[in-house]
């Protein structure tokens, strides 16, 4: 429950606190039920008439029927100033303090309709107008009726246990009767279910919080089915006449880890509805004659809903942003990639076509040595076919001597000591 930003209501930082103290009596006079702001224990009725003077003649009665008048009424510096019954008396009526409560909110809700912009002219109901439909009826607690009877707003006031089915069922009936019905809840009962805010069996909805922020409820089944069709449950405190509000404190889901996160994470807490799968919720209350009548989206428009809107306005212009900041550094990432591509399609272009020089060169000089080398064997090729074409003679004449005669060996005789051949026989 925030107190922080809003307006200088005394019993707003008091609210959904499960005060139970009666701060409702009917006005013995007029017959209508009047509310003791808190504080106010000596102050006036009306004017020149003081509440403790008006509860001593009697004129003050509890609201239940049957009940009497209150004895007192109590000013304590430490709590919420009330009235007292008698000692003794108490609800012989046996329909409990649950039926005071809802009476207390069915009056709230009527007296803030009738005070209403949106509202004026309208007439209103409390508890005595069913709409009947051919598969039945049904009779809401306040009623308003545009002059013309086209348009009628249905306020319930929840106060005992309802299913979700049960919620659907009602809700449908009013749609297709054509009438906007907004439900309230009690702040007490099973309609309410504290939760410490900071208690170890919060979920991680809850871990982002604000200080002011010191009342959370759990959510039930009931308002489970209420958030899966898009309609946020609301809670009625008429001890201090304020509106509570289910909302939820969101962090955007952190991107994966990479370089990319720090230009798309957000940092910023976004108050929203919470989902229909929350356990609990945090409650944000506001003053009830600061809520308006919104037709158009058919609900209740507190400060907090307000919001809600804007907040939601917020997350997707954030959300597009980020969205905004990642295709352009994923537009630089694919430019850059393309245009090391082409670089290195370039430089491959350039290697190749160096490549093809050098072997281009390579064969240019293969085939001058190639033809270099046919030129010399041509040429030798040719020197010998002019030897072998040209005659002897005429290059190389000849020159021929005649062999000297060699001199006859002189007759040498036979020495006796050479061996004679003997001669074959």
């Amino acid at each position: 429950m925030s107190t922080q930003g809003q307006s200088g209501h005394a019993d707003f930082p008091r609210a959904f606190q499960q005060e139970k103290r009666q701060v409702w009596a009917r006005d013995g006079d007029t017959k209508a039920l009047v509310y003791l702001p808190d504080g106010q224990a000596d102050g006036e009725i009306r004017p020149g008439v003081t509440w403790r003077a008006y509860i001593r003649g009697g004129m003050l009665l509890c609201p239940m029927p049957g009940c009497g008048p209150f004895a007192r009424v109590v000013a304590s510096p430490s709590r919420r100033h009330h009235f007292a019954h008698r000692a003794g008396a108490d609800h012989a009526s046996g329909t409990g303090p649950e039926t005071l409560w809802h009476l207390s909110a069915k009056e709230l809700l009527a007296r803030w309709a009738a005070a209403e912009p949106s509202l004026h002219g309208w007439r209103l109901h409390i508890d005595d107008t069913p709409i009947s439909m051919p598969e039945g009826w049904r009779r809401p607690d306040v009623l308003a009726v545009s002059p013309d009877g086209s348009a009628r707003v249905a306020l319930e006031v929840q106060y005992s246990t309802l299913t979700g089915e049960e919620w659907r069922a009602r809700h449908g009936f009013y749609a297709r009767a054509g009438v906007v019905d907004i439900w309230v809840f009690a702040h007490h009962g099973p309609q309410w279910r504290s939760r410490a805010a900071s208690g170890p069996a919060r979920r991680e909805e809850l871990a982002h919080r604000d200080p002011g922020w010191t009342a959370a409820v759990g959510l039930s089944g009931l308002h489970q089915a209420m958030l899966q069709d898009e309609v946020v449950p609301l809670w009625l405190d008429p001890t201090a006449r304020t509106i509570g509000t289910a909302t939820a404190l969101f962090a955007p889901a952190a991107p994966p880890r990479s370089r990319t996160s720090r230009l798309v994470r957000n940092p910023a807490l976004y108050a929203l509805p919470p989902e229909h799968n929350f356990r609990a919720c945090y409650i944000a209350a506001d003053p009830l004659e600061e809520c308006r009548i919104d037709l158009s989206a058919g609900e209740l428009l507190t400060s907090a809903r307000a919001r809600h809107r804007q907040e939601r306005i917020r997350l997707l212009a954030d959300q597009e942003a980020a969205q905004e900041r990642l295709d352009a550094l994923q537009e630089r990432q694919s430019q850059d990639t393309e245009r090391r591509r082409q670089q290195e399609q370039q430089r491959r272009r350039e290697r190749a076509a160096q490549y093809a020089a050098e072997l281009e060169e390579e064969i240019r000089q293969a085939d001058l040595r190639a033809r270099e080398d046919q030129r010399l064997r041509e040429e030798e090729l040719a020197a010998v076919q002019a030897r072998l074409q040209t005659p002897l003679t005429e290059d190389y004449p000849l020159q021929l001597t005649p062999a000297p005669t060699p001199a006859p060996a002189p007759d040498r005789p036979r020495g006796w000591w050479l061996p004679r051949r003997r001669r074959r026989k």
